[in-house]
């Protein structure tokens, strides 16, 4: 009878050390796998920053001017160019005979449109400020087939500085003796692109044109084309022209040259025109008289 008291015993101690032994492995094992997914979170996280990061931010900034040019445009579109009198921002200027000399932008609508713009667009980062977009996390990996997949990372912007406005014009040559004159609005604003764990700022520059003004000047009696040939109804009377000729000479095998054997390159001429000396044609600033085949400030 002892021996089978023992016998149960040492069972029965058996028994409560498996019993004890289960949780210990299944704390180890919950130990390992937490580890094993720190160390991954770890490196995903690594990866993301080195490799995601640039191109995220590269699609965020053009999404972001994407967004802020869109809505400025409209909003200056839709409310400065409202019902406004465009003829009271330019002041021509006339000679004795009715022919515009010259321009000037009339400072006090310079200054209403703007100050009207600065507003206009300081209330229309503020919309955007409240704006959230988000971009697939696929898009930054490059690759096509993963781009619409991932989760969508959220993408603001944050308005910085303050918002610079200028109204300013652009002549453009149509012709011979007409000037096309352009009168455009530059919006510069700087802007901080965010998104998760980064923050860079970026200058959202727009132009938005408001005006084309037209000038048209004395029609020339002929003028030269590339070729050096006159070209008008006058050309006949026009006087010859004798292009400059360049020589290069030629040398041979040994060095030496023998000889006096010369190759001409005939250089192109520039157009030149011909007009009524005392008829100016200025456009802004820039004063051109056009006679006697020379052209002057």
């Amino acid at each position: 009878m002892p021996v089978a008291s023992q016998s149960d015993a040492k069972n029965a101690s058996s028994g409560w050390s498996s019993r004890q032994s289960k949780p210990k492995r299944k704390r180890r094992a919950f130990f390992i796998a937490l580890v094993i997914i720190t160390l991954l979170t770890v490196q995903l996280f690594v990866y993301v920053d080195r490799n995601v990061k640039g191109p995220l931010m590269h699609l965020a900034k053009i999404r972001v001017k994407q967004i802020a040019t869109q809505a400025i445009n409209r909003a200056i579109t839709d409310q400065v160019m409202r019902g406004r009198e465009l003829d009271k921002l330019i002041e021509w200027k006339t000679d004795s005979r009715g022919k515009v000399t010259s321009f000037v932008l009339n400072y006090n609508e310079h200054m209403r449109i703007t100050s009207e713009t600065v507003d206009i667009v300081e209330s229309s980062l503020k919309n955007i400020h409240e704006i959230s977009d988000k971009i697939p996390l696929g898009q930054a990996l490059g690759s096509p087939l993963i781009a619409s997949f991932g989760p969508r990372i959220p993408v603001k912007m944050e308005p910085q500085g303050a918002v610079k406005v200028e109204l300013n014009t652009r002549p453009m040559d149509v012709g011979i003796n007409m000037v096309l004159v352009e009168v455009y609005i530059k919006v510069t604003e700087e802007v901080a692109i965010v998104i998760p764990f980064d923050l860079e700022p970026e200058v959202v520059e727009t132009q938005i044109p408001i005006s084309y003004l037209l000038v048209v000047g004395d029609v020339p009696m002929y003028y030269y084309d590339g070729k050096g040939q006159p070209v008008g109804a006058n050309r006949e009377k026009a006087p010859a022209l004798s292009l400059p000729m360049q020589s290069v000479p030629s040398s041979g095998g040994s060095g030496s040259i023998s000889g006096s054997k010369q190759e001409g390159i005939t250089v192109p001429a520039q157009t030149e025109t011909h007009a009524d000396p005392t008829a100016p044609v200025e456009t802004g600033d820039v004063q051109q008289h056009v006679g006697n085949g020379n052209t002057g400030p």
